[in-house]
């Protein structure tokens, strides 16, 4: 952040609009001189009339005062206030909206800004043009920049460790592949490169490769987040960042976050083990370990559907059971593993129309991409990854903050195999969810399907 020259300021002026709490002083033109002095430009020997006044506090910065202002708002807004010594008011109305005069009266007040506006010609004050910081504002600014950069060299420690303690394992857990172990130190790569790596994924994925590399299992999510933060809350939505960030659900499996590595089958399929044959047709979605020995799947349609959600796949199943040719369904519980996709693999080779329709958002892109790397080139072909959000019945969720990395991560997916679900996911900005929308999602497909 570059320091800016403090301004010269004139006399309060009183002018009506001044918002209680801050005096408007003036902002007087000055030039400065060959002895480092600044002089009032004069006119005509008059100084010009005052256009501009800034608008500051009426007494001294109470320290307390002014972190607790700092600390209000949503995620990011800190890093906003005190990334830049000035702000064009243009640039905090994007960031504020409509809330952008209040919250800068507000950190006026707290002495961490001036807010410099217009003088009107009858004299009352104008509309707002930019703010500054103050001294106190500066000095804010400087112990946020040390903080950041001292936990930026943390994280990329903490990083650097994870991805060594899960390189070159001499055993791997039951049910986990090399492919799945580079999954994840992808995902910790990626964190290494963010300009500005997200605390919690940091920690999550760390502390995954720190209990497989220790061969460590817990025995619940949340016996995992009370381990490594003394609190079984905390990481609640562990399962959901390990998904967002491509982590094959087997390596959460592997330290107890999830039950074994199960897939769901239903519609025209037939699983072979050990030489006897077991056609699926009417028994809804079965749910079958995918580590079983000798596990061979015969499929009996031209249609064949993956889904990630077991809801989803029991509503497609009750639907389209009952229809002249039912499509084969495969639930797959989020990114799959390497088994489970070799599985996939298997199956998507005989089928003539593959639909992947993971949920809309970007553990969805990174699911639809695992499985579309999956296939054969030939087999790719005869392959769409469908994007359920373009469903009109589906519910439209909250959206993702303005400074969540979901953004640039979605921007990344879009030379993946998946850019039109990634640009959709962009397009509308919320995650959708398959529960809400599938059935309408795949019968519009098999209708497309069935017409092409």
């Amino acid at each position: 952040m570059t320091a800016a020259r403090q301004p010269h300021h004139g006399p309060v002026m009183h002018l009506p609009g001044t918002p209680a709490g801050l005096l408007a002083r003036t902002v007087q033109r000055t030039r400065r001189h060959s002895d480092g002095t600044h002089r009032v430009v004069l006119q005509q020997g008059k100084r010009h009339r005052d256009k501009h006044v800034d608008l500051l506090a009426s007494t001294p910065p109470d320290p307390a005062v002014l972190a607790a202002t700092l600390s209000e708002g949503r995620k990011g807004d800190r890093s906003f206030i005190l990334g830049s010594s000035t702000r064009t008011w243009s640039a905090v109305k994007a960031r504020f909206a409509d809330n952008a005069w209040p919250r800068a009266i507000g950190l006026a007040r707290a002495g961490a800004i001036t807010v410099r506006c217009e003088v009107t010609d009858d004299l009352t004050l104008g509309a707002p043009i930019r703010w500054h910081l103050t001294t106190a504002g500066r000095g804010q600014a400087r112990l946020y920049s040390e903080g950041r950069t001292a936990s930026r060299e943390h994280t990329t420690a903490t990083l650097e460790r994870a991805r060594h303690k899960i390189k070159d394992l001499g055993e791997l857990p039951a049910g986990i592949d090399h492919d799945d172990l580079q999954r994840l130190d992808d995902a910790l790569a990626r964190e290494l490169n963010r300009p500005t790596p997200a605390p919690k994924r940091t920690a999550i994925l760390a502390a995954l490769a720190h209990d497989i590399g220790a061969g460590r299992r817990h025995a619940s999510p949340r016996a995992f987040s009370l381990a490594h933060t003394r609190n079984t809350k905390t990481w609640d939505d562990a399962i959901r960042i390990l998904r967002e960030s491509g982590v094959p659900s087997a390596l959460a499996e592997a330290v107890g976050l999830r039950r074994s590595s199960r897939l769901g089958l239903a519609g025209p399929v037939t699983v072979l083990v050990g030489g006897r044959q077991s056609p699926l047709d009417e028994l809804g979605v079965v749910l079958l370990p995918a580590g079983t020995t000798g596990l061979r799947l015969d499929l009996r349609s031209r249609n064949l559907i993956f889904v990630e959600n077991l809801q989803a796949a029991e509503a497609l199943s009750e639907l389209l059971a009952p229809s002249g040719e039912p499509p084969a369904i495969l639930y797959h519980a989020g990114m799959p593993s390497h088994e489970i996709l070799t599985h996939i693999t298997a199956l998507a080779d005989q089928a003539a129309h593959i639909a992947i329709a993971p949920d809309a958002d970007l553990g969805g892109t990174r699911i639809a991409t695992a499985i579309w790397n999956s296939l054969t080139q030939t087999t790719q072909k005869r392959t769409v990854i469908c994007d359920i959000g373009m469903t009109p019945t589906h519910t439209p969720q909250e959206p993702w903050p303005p400074d969540s990395p979901v953004w640039a991560d979605l921007r990344t997916m879009l030379s993946s195999p998946a850019a039109t679900l990634a640009f959709g996911c962009l397009t509308r900005g919320y995650p959708v969810e398959q529960e809400g929308c599938i059935v309408d999602a795949m019968t519009a497909h098999l209708q497309t399907e069935a017409g092409a």
